[in-house]
């Protein structure tokens, strides 16, 4: 076992909780996505200690970036800017140490990972950990996919697109409406 490996742990832990606790309690719905989105990234950092690979970057692409960004995509369509602007008057010192706290993370963050990085590498040269063991690996996932599970795959991909053909969709019409002095938008 690793002796920087406690460290790790109890470190993203405490990113993982403060950043869900920042979530509960800020009121603005654009700072609690941004904490969220810190939050799993902490997860994911834990999943890289338990030497979950596949679920960690999978953490990172399909909720950090995917579904969040949505998150925020709903909230900014939302007009969540109007409520947020009367809020921002008397939230300036908890803006502030927020931003703060970002900063530190902005800057930890990366440094935790790539050490983390530079450990699971020596780790695994030490280990001599072989190349032909498929079982639960990027590799055998990706077989499976695209042979047992094609149709599945390929399904999911389709009702995503479709997803997306709506999202545009949706904006489009908001933004004709606001053109046209619908009703919110300018009147002639």
């Amino acid at each position: 076992m690793n002796h920087l490996e406690p460290i790790f742990f109890y470190a993203f832990s405490l990113i993982a909780v403060l950043g869900s606790a920042i979530v509960v309690a800020n009121k603005r719905p654009v700072y609690g996505v941004l904490a969220l989105t810190v939050t799993m990234l902490a997860l994911s950092a834990l999943f890289v200690l338990l030497k979950a690979y596949f679920v960690a970057v999978i953490q990172v692409l399909i909720y950090a970036g995917a579904i969040l960004v949505l998150f925020l995509f709903v909230i900014m369509l939302l007009g969540m800017a109007a409520v947020e602007t009367s809020q921002r008057q008397r939230e300036t010192k908890k803006e502030a140490l927020f931003l703060e706290t970002i900063r530190i993370l902005k800057i930890l963050l990366p440094i935790a990972f790539f050490t983390e990085l530079i450990i699971l590498t020596l780790a695994a040269k030490d280990a001599g950990i072989g190349t032909r063991n498929l079982v639960g690996t990027v590799e055998a996932i990706g077989q499976a996919l695209f042979t047992d599970y094609l149709l599945p795959f390929e399904l999911v991909s389709g009702i995503l697109l479709i997803g997306i053909f709506g999202i545009v969709t949706l904006t489009q019409k908001e933004e004709e409406l606001s053109l046209r002095g619908g009703p919110n938008g300018p009147t002639k």
